[in-house]
């Protein structure tokens, strides 16, 4: 759980440069220039090309796939999360614990095959309707489709399936 809020903090301020991207307060021109980084000895510089994106809307997409990204690294964060504080996957599936850890996990899976592109990889036990914290989320037939955030309602979802972990998983130190 070390890095779980600064993925949550990492997730929402992507979010808020995707938003800013979109209302066009990101001057493209001027961020879209050669940068020299140098290190702090001066030893190595690395030098970022100037005009990586033809369009805007390549501008736009590049903020999309960033914020993909992010959610793919926090859903990957939280269901490390729920590893380190001892939660195996549960089999059989029953209690709301036990349904979030599972679907914490399908999460996960989608993300951690291709972060860029992630599909959902959903076999078994996991295809299912999983219900927990007054939430439904029904992965039956999402194997191998590519995911989507109304698949899990909207991404805010994500937040409020973090918030039921550690309340219910990750400070308890067992399933309830």
């Amino acid at each position: 759980m070390h890095y779980l809020q600064t993925a949550f903090a990492q997730l929402h301020f992507v979010w808020k440069l995707y938003n800013y991207a979109l209302e066009g307060n990101i001057n493209r021109e001027e961020l879209d220039r050669e940068i020299t980084f140098k290190s702090e000895d001066g030893r190595q510089i690395f030098v970022l090309p100037g005009r990586i994106f033809e369009s805007h809307d390549d501008f736009i997409l590049a903020f999309e796939n960033n914020l993909s990204i992010t959610f793919g690294a926090a859903t990957i964060t939280l269901n490390r999360s729920r590893y380190e504080a001892g939660h195996d996957l549960p089999n059989p599936i029953e209690s709301e614990n036990e349904q979030c850890i599972a679907f914490v996990y399908q999460l996960r899976c989608a993300f951690a095959h291709d972060i860029s592109e992630p599909n959902w990889k959903i076999k078994g036990r996991f295809k299912r309707k999983y219900r927990f914290g007054g939430m439904e989320f029904d992965l039956t037939n999402l194997d191998g489709e590519r995911f989507a955030y109304c698949h899990i309602v909207g991404p805010e979802y994500l937040g409020f399936v973090k918030d039921f972990a550690v309340e219910h998983l990750l400070h308890s130190g067992k399933v309830r």
